[in-house]
């Protein structure tokens, strides 16, 4: 099967496949090799490959999951049953699991002389069919990464074709293994060991991996951390600070944002921190980056800091190891304050924006360590390589060149970023607050003082023509008086100064 008509159908199970409900658990399919092969772990006196499915299996389980084991080897060659073979699927439960695994055989091709081979392209279409049902959930293949010297070439297709599916198809969407040391020794063959691989179909079976990646079972299972192969960046680079230098501010993480408080708005604010490039891959080494650090806002008041990291290269950082220290710097310009009367009123703005981190010139390599500890696992010249040039290869070649493709991928990255998000907190001087709270203060008195004296009256006198005459007046308000020689006045009083009065004209009336 082509390596396109293989994605092709996974693209259609993927799609086709029925939706899980979100309170579902995915369906987890353990998947173990039984050619011949894999006869020293089925068969060799003291093997404990059987008790470690058993112990896989307790480690992956989750609540209200649906955990299936099945073996696999190559459709049609074994009369009377099929690969993938089915021999449990329900929930975990210890007995029937036990007893699934004891009934994992090897089985032998039409005339019963020959092991049968293996197909991992088969297994692993056959294994999203039958064992996931076609849909999201997480295939744990356990096998010893050897095909028979001298298969046909379809055989070499379909194991080419399962790689190609594995890297390039969408619907797989995460990838991890774990090399297990498990020196034995059979009637027909030795082994050194074998691989699990943790393979995540369609996005709910990359959550249930991630998870499972993540859990306390598999980290008491295996003494080493998983070997990320899809991405080749997951389990990521990441900074991390632990000293801040400036004087009168306050940072920390909250919820994965870098939060700062107490900067000047005005003044600008100048942030130093130490910290560390911590590398979360594995095995992957950076033998060397050069790091160049950016500032990017969210808005424009602060669009214009800057920032910087020295020393701007790393080199030698080790699997799961971190840098020496990092000094990072964050030169914040002044902040406006908002317009209008809410930002008289506000005594802080938030700034926010992101430090970006990018590892540029980028070269990693496989850990020394990690190299040593499965030479003997991966050291075969039977070795399923899929892009090994044929025996020359691997039997010239380095440990590293026979090793299965998928775990040299990384050598196509030459760039990581790691991104920060970063809220600042800048605090305004609250003198002009004070000062227009004192203003408005000011006017709310002078005002209530007006209105008192405006409804206050006052004695005063007020000259109507030639005579004066002494009146009680309200400030602003008309009042008609009359003079002693009988004319009418209308009089209007102020808070300050004489009042005004101004005469009526008299209407005389006739017979």
């Amino acid at each position: 099967m082509s390596p396109l008509l293989t994605r092709a159908i996974l693209a259609l199970l993927i799609t086709g496949a029925t939706p899980a409900k979100a309170d579902i658990a995915p369906r987890q399919l353990i998947l173990v090799q039984d050619s011949g092969w894999m006869e020293p772990f089925l068969s060799a006196e003291g093997s404990q490959f059987r008790p470690f499915i058993e112990a896989l299996a307790a480690a992956i389980r989750v609540p209200d999951g649906t955990i299936a084991i099945a073996t696999f080897d190559q459709e049609g060659q074994v009369p009377g049953r099929m690969s993938p073979r089915i021999l449990y699927a329900g929930p975990y439960a210890a007995a029937p699991i036990q007893s699934a695994v004891a009934a994992i055989d090897l089985p032998r091709k039409a005339g019963g002389q020959a092991y049968a081979d293996a197909d991992f392209n088969g297994a692993l279409l056959g294994g999203i069919r039958r064992g996931l049902l076609g849909r999201d959930g997480v295939i744990w293949m356990v096998t010893n990464n050897k095909n028979a010297p001298g298969n046909s070439p379809a055989v070499e297709r379909n194991t080419a074709a399962f790689y190609a599916a594995l890297r390039d198809s969408p619907a797989i969407t995460r990838i991890a293994a774990y090399p297990v040391r498990m020196p034995l020794k059979g009637r027909n063959f030795e082994a050194s060991g074998f691989v699990v691989y943790g393979i995540g179909y369609g996005a709910g079976g990359q959550r249930a991996l991630d998870a499972a990646l993540s859990s306390g079972g598999l980290a008491a299972l295996f003494r080493h951390p998983p070997v990320n192969l899809k991405p080749v960046l997951a389990g990521g680079v990441t900074l991390r600070f632990d000293k801040l230098d400036s004087g009168g501010l306050q940072a920390g993480l909250e919820n994965g944002v870098l939060v700062v408080r107490g900067a000047d708005a005005a003044a600008g604010t100048v942030l130093r921190l130490t910290g560390h490039l911590d590398n979360g891959l594995y095995p992957q080494r950076i033998v060397a980056a050069r790091l160049i650090l950016r500032w990017s806002a969210s808005g424009p008041e602060a669009a214009s800091a800057r920032a910087g990291i020295l020393p701007d290269r790393v080199a030698n950082l080790p699997p799961q190891g971190e840098s020496e220290a990092l000094a990072v710097s964050l030169t914040l310009p002044p902040v406006p304050r908002p317009a209008g009367l809410g930002g008289l009123l506000s005594g802080r703005r938030e700034v926010d924006g992101a430090l970006t981190l990018q590892l540029t010139e980028l070269r990693l390599d496989l850990d020394p360590a990690f190299l040593e500890r499965v030479r003997l696992i991966f050291g075969s010249s039977l070795l399923i390589g899929d892009q090994m040039t044929g025996e020359v290869v691997a039997q010239n070649g380095t440990l590293e060149d026979r090793l299965p493709s998928l775990f040299r991928d990384y050598r196509s990255v030459s760039e990581a970023v790691v991104t920060l998000p970063v809220r600042i907190e800048a605090r305004f001087s609250p003198w002009p607050l004070i000062a227009a709270s004192t203003g408005a203060l000011a006017l709310l008195g002078i005002g209530f003082l007006g209105a008192a004296a405006t409804g206050r009256p006052r004695t005063c006198t007020v000259m109507l023509g030639a005579f004066p005459k002494r009146a009680i007046l309200r400030p602003f308000r008309t009042t008609i008086l009359r003079a002693p020689d009988g004319s009418h006045w209308r009089v209007r009083a102020t808070l300050w100064g004489p009042a005004r009065a101004h005469r009526l004209v008299e209407v005389e009336s006739g017979a």
